[in-house]
């Protein structure tokens, strides 16, 4: 039996409807990947956008945190507007409320014309203000001296656990005094001999065994090149309190020791005219340093010194220690709220 051979025919419609099916599928997969790879594009960016955002803002913060944290180098300077600035001075100036041993309206001028000159030099870095002393001013301090670094001491470790918590902000440390006000006269006897030696005018602090000097701040106060130095504290105002002896003779010492930073160091003495604060201003600060006196507030500028010399006030005649030992310092009627 013979069989036949079997021919399939195609309808030329139906050849079509297959290319057009083709064509479509072609099409799709075609769109298909186009989306796709505009999905990845896109994902791809918006990644690459966050991840570098992310950078700058890491890196801000960095530099913020390595500015405020103790010891750190505050490279970007935002000034304190000036309108803000006149009124913190203005509003603390007509402040009556009832503090013993504040700053005067006057006195508060000056610190504040100094930290505004400071912090107006847009070349150089901003303002390292040391305080001794936590008081009325703590916050004005902090303030005027915006985006600068700012570092209280205080011998009243109450002051100091009492601001850490309602302040978190303020930098504030405790540091023992170990001297007295009645000793003050003996203490300067016991600096001139040692002059070329433990109290020598140019020095590291932190190693120092020199009876006036203070040695127990965090270890990276002592390389910082203070431009501003206010004593206002610790307390002075009888026979067994601490005195401002060693604040002031580690705020000569500070002034003479930078290695850079402005040339000269602006030291502010609060209560200038109790015998304690002028005797050591004239002994370790120099008299022909003394830029004026506002009211009850000296104002010292003092320069560099070379590490060869040890004179405090190579300039000046030594106050006579005999004449003076032979009477009792003087001292204010009662004590403050505050370091005074």
């Amino acid at each position: 039996m013979k069989t036949g051979t079997k021919l399939i025919l195609l309808h030329p419609s139906s050849l079509h409807k297959q290319g057009s099916a083709a064509a479509s599928a072609a099409a799709a997969a075609a769109s298909y990947r186009v989306w796709l790879l505009v999905f990845v594009s896109f994902f791809t960016l918006v990644t690459l956008l966050t991840l570098i955002t992310s950078k700058e803002a890491l890196s801000s913060a960095a530099a913020a945190a390595a500015g405020n944290s103790p010891g750190g180098d505050k490279s970007v300077k935002v000034a304190l507007p000036d309108s803000v600035f006149d009124a913190l001075v203005h509003y603390a100036s007509v402040n009556t409320t009832a503090v013993t041993n504040r700053f005067s309206a006057s006195e508060l001028g000056a610190v504040a014309a100094v930290l505004r000159r400071c912090n107006a030099n847009k070349g150089k870095k901003p303002c390292n203000f040391l305080v001794f002393g936590l008081t009325h001013e703590t916050l004005l301090w902090s303030s005027l001296n915006y985006n600068g670094r700012t570092v209280f001491v205080s011998d009243n470790d109450y002051f100091v656990r009492r601001h850490d918590e309602r302040h978190p902000e303020i930098e504030a440390y405790d540091v023992q005094f170990t001297t007295k006000v009645r000793e003050m006269y003996e203490l300067l006897a016991y600096a001139k001999e040692q002059l070329k030696s433990d109290c020598r005018p140019v020095q590291n602090l932190l190693f120092s065994d020199c009876k006036l000097a203070i040695n127990d701040f965090p270890n990276y106060v002592y390389d910082v090149d203070w431009d501003v130095i206010l004593v206002d504290g610790p307390y002075g105002f009888a026979p067994t309190a601490p005195g401002r002896m060693a604040a002031i003779f580690t705020a000569g010492v500070f002034a003479r020791s930078k290695r850079g930073g402005r040339d000269k160091t602006d030291v502010f003495i609060h209560e200038f005219d109790r015998e304690v604060e002028r005797v050591y201003s004239d002994e370790f600060l120099c008299r022909e340093n003394l830029v004026q006196v506002v009211d009850t507030l000296g104002h010292f500028s003092v320069g560099r010194m070379d590490a060869q010399r040890f004179e405090f006030c190579p300039n000046s005649d030594s106050i006579s220690l005999q004449s003076s030992s032979s009477s009792s310092p003087s001292y204010s009627s009662k004590p403050s709220s505050s370091d005074n």
